[in-house]
């Protein structure tokens, strides 16, 4: 794993809020394999003023050439972290006060 491997509770109380934002947003990955999903989800995360990534195991390196391509580059303006004890840690985030928002993973067929 790279080297942004921290421990995640002192990494989510080092999150600042953008601007206009009681706390800080999060984006939590979870089993994105795709570099270049990984990037574009850096990129539209970082135009939407998102603080910080959660990168669940088994998703892309950010750093990957694919990944930083298609971030455009936000990969190196926006925190993240792996967190190697999924789902471990959305008990961590939770228990850091966020809340949770996610699409419903249904087929769209039939």
């Amino acid at each position: 794993r790279p080297p942004s491997a921290v421990p995640l509770s002192p990494w989510l109380a080092a999150l600042a809020a953008a601007a206009g934002m009681r706390r800080p947003t999060l984006l939590l990955l979870d089993g994105v394999i795709k570099p270049e999903n990984v990037g574009s989800l850096f990129r539209s995360a970082l135009a939407f003023g998102v603080a910080g990534v959660v990168l669940s195991p088994g998703c892309a390196d950010p750093l990957y050439r694919k990944a930083i391509r298609a971030s455009m580059g936000a990969v190196f303006k926006l925190p993240y972290t792996f967190a190697p004890h999924w789902p471990e840690a959305l008990s961590q985030v939770k228990a850091g006060g966020y809340g949770f928002l996610a699409p419903p993973l249904q087929s769209s067929v039939g």
